[in-house]
């Protein structure tokens, strides 16, 4: 039976090594008759390139979301050269709301980590950081995200056997302002934007590819512990627990849930390094 996929690849794990091991498997499920959605993160290209030119965050997103979904493509074709000109990178943008609370609390974290003294050194005093477990981050607003004007040329390019690159980086944010479309100096969250997309598309199976296994509980200390399968409610009681970093897992979770609970199908979390696991839902799994 026909199935469709919204897979997410985590911009800090996306490499061409990872990359070449992803593309195989999902040509393969192409070659099936599945349908596929890819979405991708862009935090660390986002960072560098905030880092060296001075533009709105929105055209910085544009920018890599051509980039990245060129490497994407260019990597599902050398997986599979049946797929020449059946990849469609769509330059996806996504509505948020202009009074959203991030413009004021900014929270997503960009670009590379700092040490204490490196980021001493930075002369934008105007760049907000965070102390994450891997060291200080920029980070910039993160409104939720409301709705994709592209939805239907992507559901009508799945249609015609298209597999689709869409939402890269999180879409670019544009809100509207006395009927006037603005590009808002902003990047949303990745995994919010994918979980959004897979819902909106009815998706059968939505799966977040990330640079660990999954879900831990008491991540980084002696007594963690991989999460195999757990249901929205427990999740909803782990997360309140704070059991899961902020800019990290607490997103991809949060995103998860979300999806189970407008679709009531389940979600998967796992390593871009062992796709298949995550394809048949043996890494971390969220259900309704």
């Amino acid at each position: 039976m026909r199935e469709r996929y919204v897979i997410a690849l985590g911009g800090n794990a996306i490499s061409d090594h990872t990359l070449h091991k992803i593309s195989y498997l999902i040509a393969l499920e192409n070659r099936k008759g599945n349908e596929i959605v890819i979405t991708h993160g862009n935090g660390p290209q986002v960072g560098e390139l905030a880092s060296i030119e001075n533009k709105n965050l929105a055209i910085l997103t544009a920018q890599t979301q051509a980039e990245i979904g060129l490497n994407i493509e260019t990597s599902l074709i050398n997986a599979d050269s049946s797929l020449e000109n059946r990849v469609a990178v769509v330059l996806t943008r996504v509505y948020v709301d202009k009074n959203d609370p991030e413009f004021r609390n900014p929270s997503k974290p960009i670009g590379r980590f700092y040490n204490r003294k490196l980021k001493a050194n930075i002369k934008n005093k105007e760049m907000v950081f965070k102390n994450l477990i891997h060291g200080y981050r920029r980070v910039v607003p993160s409104p939720y995200p409301l709705s994709i004007p592209e939805l239907s040329l992507i559901e009508n390019l799945l249609k015609k056997r298209y597999i689709v690159i869409a939402c890269g980086g999180g879409g670019i944010p544009i809100f509207k302002s006395n009927n006037t479309k603005i590009m808002a100096n902003a990047v949303i969250d990745k995994d919010a934007v994918s979980s959004l997309l897979a819902s909106d598309l009815d998706a059968d199976k939505f799966i977040i590819l990330t640079n660990v296994d999954g879900a831990f509980l008491n991540f980084g200390k002696k007594n963690q512990k991989h999460i195999r399968t757990i249901n929205y409610s427990q999740s909803d009681y782990y997360v309140s627990e704070k059991q899961f970093e902020e800019g990290s897992m607490l997103p991809k979770v949060k995103a998860c849930m979300s999806f189970v609970k407008r679709t009531g199908k389940p979600a998967s979390i796992g390593s871009i390094n062992k796709p298949a696991d995550a394809f048949r839902y043996k890494s971390t799994v969220i259900t309704p």
